[in-house]
């Protein structure tokens, strides 16, 4: 009987893991970078569109599977990216935990600001 709760308990936590909320920023003088904290991930993929909505579960204008978490945080970056105020990304984001797929779909973020290439000034 106990081993038959703890593993509902492992099943029903497992199947419940939410990807954290993905960090979007617009950089200066042009540049977009995606993040979510490192939470044990063996890849962090981001896919997504500007000022388009995405098809379901469509590769989209960005579409990058990063392998390797940097300073706490897995990020993507696109260095070329030409953002400005109202902008809107639609975008899903997709991890694996543990060996297990997990996915943060129907993400809208809108630009409302736009930093420098540091994470401390800011352009609004």
């Amino acid at each position: 009987m106990i081993f038959l709760l703890i593993g509902f308990l492992f099943i029903h936590s497992t199947l419940c893991y939410e990807v954290p909320p993905a960090k979007l920023e617009a950089i200066y003088p042009r540049g977009l970078r995606v993040s979510i904290p490192d939470d044990g991930f063996s890849i962090f993929a981001f896919h997504g569109k500007l000022n388009e909505e995405m098809e379901g579960l469509e590769g989209g204008y960005w579409s990058r599977d990063i392998t390797k978490a940097k300073n706490g945080r897995w990020t993507f970056r696109d260095r070329n990216a030409e953002l400005k105020i109202g902008d809107k990304i639609y975008f899903w984001t997709y991890v694996i935990k543990d060996g297990l797929g997990y996915r943060q779909d129907n993400g809208e973020w809108t630009v409302t600001g736009i930093i420098f290439n540091t994470y401390t000034t800011s352009l609004t």
